[in-house]
């Protein structure tokens, strides 16, 4: 079936999957992830009018744009990975705010606290990111943001909203939203709230346990006209309940967030300032009873996560130039605890931990003509890490022996980090621009790499099964990147694809040490490789076969080589694609789409990876939009509900499921979903 697939999406030109407005006659602006477009400087922008009422988390808004793929630990802990690359390798942008997980191994990623409403937008840009948007990763950026605010002309009152309403048979979850805001000349009030539980996950073969959740969020935004621009001020939580990360020793079982910041934005005669800062603050507890079977003993995890930042930076244009120059400065507080539940014996896994980062950029954007340009960035950031002393423990000797020797240690660490990017561009014509990137970007070592200090199973959402243990002496990954991409469209059809190729020195990787963990296997230590490499490719595009008829497709492939032992890098997608057949008339709308990927044998052989074998899926979904502003779509996923498992699902690790102890966690089988909205 794999190469049917393959050979029918070749047969049609490796088109993209749609979910925009009905066509007629002629194709709107380029269109790369089939749900955005592809602009200039490797930015997409990811439309989310469809896929936000689908979402069970906000790793979901991406799952289906090329050169992405989510690493499932648990419905509300999608990690987002990019051209191979996942984690902290990825910067995630949340208006503005850098979340640093509370969870020692993830369950809780930044794109958990996500949420996405009507005026939301979302842009990715995989590979070599320009440098105003952060450093301190390699891999690229998500952005999720608010739309630029709309006052109302003198004298009106706009009063404006959505209220949504959605059912997700594939874990017999419920969910409701509401966004309203109320404009006037100089204010703007709005309000974001959403709700959404869900029993453990349907699969052919019955239920994964431990694979349900429930979770809210609500936001409130007061924005002001001023002189010369505008003022945010913008407040939120979030609660999280009995979320199950069956591939993990322990589930969420709470994780309740707040925030609060402040935004300006001013239009000066000469150039454009923008400001911010922002706290978002974590408390999350996970243990191993709540949800899953008595285990032979209790544990629970008690942590939290306090980020603190603010920024500033000018656009200025210079001619038909443009010079952009900026500072921005954030601090994470982390802390975690292991509770033994019976005997009330704690011990410190991360003790006053803190992390602190400092970055200044400059970034020039050169016309040299209509057909060239090109854009230039120069960043710096200087990261310091710090750890507490461990004043209490258990566990069999060697772990007093750790904690001597990690408090003997030194746990003050500095690293410079360098970000270089460039990008020339060629517009042969309107229908065709070529884009050739390089850059040099760089990350320091998180936290848990650095200062786990006993070896435990934290390891960041890798969900291996394995031990690690953290190294004080690691130095920052430094990658070397090339991409290029070219597009082209005519009046009915357009393709766009974009090879990569990075080269990874000192990826920091676990490897194994003469010590055993309690199953018997080497714990792994992160160290720093001599080098890493990822090579790959995204194509898309799509044919408009007549007014109402529309076929898209897309593709995605990554390969990833430890250079040092030969071995393939951990947890990584195969090659996967997705093809749509479109019908549009008047205010109805329908979609038949090919969900596939190929087998993936390109496995770690240090981390235990098994193989996963290809599938196809076929999903239906339908859509009406009524007038005035509302909208109904009905679907069915999986279609002939074929039995299969992602690669990237991990193993289950819950006793009494449906799924054995060590099995892959399976697809969802066949199920309907529902979605409702009413825009006024």
């Amino acid at each position: 079936m794999i190469d049917k697939s393959l050979g029918l999406i070749v047969g049609f030109g490796v088109l993209n999957v749609l979910d925009a407005e009905p066509m007629r006659g002629q194709l709107d602006p380029l269109i790369m992830t089939g749900r955005g477009d592809w602009g200039a400087w490797g930015e997409r922008d990811v439309r989310l009018d469809a896929q936000r009422l689908r979402a069970t988390d906000g790793a979901s808004l991406l799952e289906r744009s090329p050169g992405v793929a989510v690493v499932r630990n648990g419905a509300q802990t999608g990690i987002i990975q990019m051209r191979g690359l996942s984690g902290d390798r990825v910067k995630v942008l949340l208006d503005g705010m850098t979340i640093s997980p509370a969870c020692p191994n993830h369950m809780d990623p930044p794109m958990h606290y996500a949420s996405a409403g009507s005026e939301t937008e979302l842009f990715l840009t995989p590979g070599v990111t320009p440098v105003r948007y952060g450093g301190d990763s390699l891999a690229g950026t998500v952005r999720l943001s608010r739309s630029v605010p709309e006052f109302a002309a003198a004298g009106e009152c706009l009063i404006s909203g959505e209220v949504t309403a959605n059912y997700l048979g594939s874990h017999d979850g419920y969910g409701a939203g509401l966004e309203m805001g109320v404009a006037s000349e100089q204010a703007i009030f709005s309000y974001r709230g959403g709700w959404s539980s869900a029993n453990d996950l349907r699969f052919p073969g019955g239920r994964v346990r431990a694979s349900g959740y429930d979770s809210q969020h609500n936001e409130v935004d007061a924005t002001l006209r001023t002189g010369n621009g505008y003022l945010v001020l913008d407040a939120g939580q979030s609660r999280t309940r009995d979320a199950g990360t069956p591939v993990l020793p322990m589930d969420m079982v709470e994780a309740d967030s707040w925030h609060a910041g402040l935004r300006q934005v001013a239009e000066l005669e000469y150039l454009k300032w923008e400001n911010r800062v922002y706290v978002h603050s974590i408390d999350h507890l996970m243990d191993n009873y709540s949800i899953r079977h008595e285990p032979r003993m209790r544990m629970e995890a008690p942590s939290n996560s306090r980020d603190v930042g603010l920024a500033s930076s000018i656009e200025m244009p210079v001619g038909e130039h443009v010079f952009r120059a900026g500072l921005d400065w954030h601090r994470n507080e982390f802390d975690a605890t292991q509770v033994q539940v019976m005997s009330g014996k704690t011990r410190d896994m991360f003790a006053r931990n803190r992390r602190q980062r400092t970055g200044v950029f400059a970034e020039w954007e050169q016309a040299w003509s209509d057909e060239w340009s090109g854009l230039f960035g120069l960043r710096t950031d200087y990261v310091e890490t710090r750890a507490g002393r461990v004043e209490s423990g258990f566990g069999p000797p060697p772990v007093a022996a750790d904690a001597a020797a990690f408090n003997a240690g030194d746990r003050e660490h500095d690293d410079v980090l360098l970000d270089l990017a460039a990008t020339l561009g060629w517009d042969q014509d309107e229908r065709t621009r070529y884009e050739l990137s390089a850059g040099v970007k760089n990350r320091a070592p998180s936290l848990l790499e650095r200062y786990l200090w006993t070896p435990l199973s934290a390891s960041a959402g890798r969900a291996d099964g394995r031990t690690y243990l953290g190294n004080p002496d690691l130095d920052p990954e430094t990658s070397f990147q090339v991409t290029a991409s070219v597009s082209h469209r005519e009046e009915r059809w357009e393709v766009a694809f974009a090879p990569f190729y990075h080269q990874v020195h000192d990826y920091i990787e676990g490897s194994p040490i003469a010590r055993l963990d309690m199953a018997g296997q080497p714990v792994l230590q992160f160290e720093n490789l001599d080098e890493a490499e990822l090579y790959g490719a995204e194509l898309a595009g799509r044919y408009l076969i007549s007014e109402q008829w529309e076929l898209a497709a897309q593709l995605s492939y990554v390969r990833g080589k430890n250079k040092d032992t030969g071995d393939d890098l951990y947890r990584i997608a195969p090659l996967h694609g997705l093809v749509d057949l479109a019908w549009h008339k008047g205010d109805w709308e329908t979609h038949l789409e090919m969900d596939w990927a190929a087998s993936q044998n390109d496995v770690s052989e240090l981390n235990d990876e098994e193989r996963s074998s290809g599938y196809v899926l076929l999903h239906w979904r339908g859509m009406y939009h009524m007038k005035p502003g509302t909208r109904i779509e009905i679907g069915v996923e999986n279609l002939f509900d074929e039995a299969y498992s992602p690669h990237l699902a991990g193993v289950n690790r819950v006793a009494g499921s449906d799924v054995a102890v060590g099995e892959s966690i399976p697809g969802a089988g066949r199920f309907f979903y529902a979605n409702l909205s009413w825009a006024f």
